[in-house]
């Protein structure tokens, strides 16, 4: 089911963005993904994702605890919408004292999209080389402040070869040559998975979020994928929407404090 292929998509895909940190500590066996990255951030930085859904749910909760604790790290988990397999991850997160921060719409499209025309002054580029990752990340620790990402979360994200990978295809928008508008897509399991879309200030409302969303979007379904997927904020929805992006189901973030 498509559900599943969008869920397994966002564990890769989170797997191989925390290969990107040289210092993240991964553990990836056993029915999860357990990631801690460099920075401390208990939502984005430090994540669990359940992969395998017989996987006990008490007994999941009870070892991620474990991980992150050693670290002395809180973490979020993420869980499908309560009409899902993941009922029982709910029961045992809750009764285990983690406590909803957050919840996003999980999108999909099953169709490329028509790109629309840039405004005077922008060029869109796929990273081609290392060097130009700079640039991305740049953009999304300024980009993501403006919904509450302290900047520091995309600081680990130093290799980045890992943005050159075979099945991912990383795009910058520039304006009058500076910087301006980023996507990904991470593709896996049939799913093109679109990942960190943002835009500075003063390149919004010019349409770039637009024109990068769905150049990433194309080059997912170019690189093999049979659906695109993304986890929208409350900005990028009305977007991906006209974009004729549909909701399948939403994601819920419960977040285990720091020991």
């Amino acid at each position: 089911m498509a559900d599943g292929r969008v869920h397994l998509n966002l564990i890769d895909s989170s797997r191989q963005l925390f290969e990107l940190d040289p210092d993240a500590v991964i553990e990836s066996e056993n029915g999860w993904l357990f990631g801690a990255g460099s920075p401390s951030h208990p939502v984005i930085s430090n994540a669990a994702f359940r992969s395998d859904d017989s996987v006990d749910a008490e007994e999941f909760i009870a070892r991620a605890k474990h991980f992150f604790a050693a670290r002395g790290r809180g973490f979020s988990t993420w869980i499908r919408g309560e009409q899902s397999e993941d009922q029982d991850l709910t029961t045992a997160a809750t009764a285990a004292g983690l406590h909803l921060i957050y919840e996003m719409p999980e999108m999909v499209l099953g169709s490329p999209v028509g790109e629309p025309s840039l405004p005077l002054g922008a060029e869109l580029r796929q990273l081609s080389e290392a060097g130009q990752a700079d640039d991305y990340w740049k953009v999304a620790a300024a980009s993501y402040m403006s919904i509450g990402f302290p900047p520091e979360v995309f600081s680990g994200y130093s290799n980045h070869t890992g943005l050159l990978a075979k099945n991912v295809a990383a795009f910058i928008a520039y304006l009058d040559g500076e910087p301006v508008s980023i996507a990904m897509t991470i593709v896996s399991h049939g799913v093109a998975g679109i990942y960190w879309v943002g835009s500075l200030e003063q390149a919004r409302g010019k349409g770039l979020g637009w024109a990068i969303t769905a150049a990433a979007t194309n080059a997912g379904f170019k690189l093999g994928a049979e659906l695109a997927s993304l986890q929208a904020s409350p900005m990028g929805k009305p977007i991906y929407e006209a974009m004729g992006y549909e909701t399948v189901f939403d994601y819920r973030l419960l977040m285990s404090p720091p020991p």
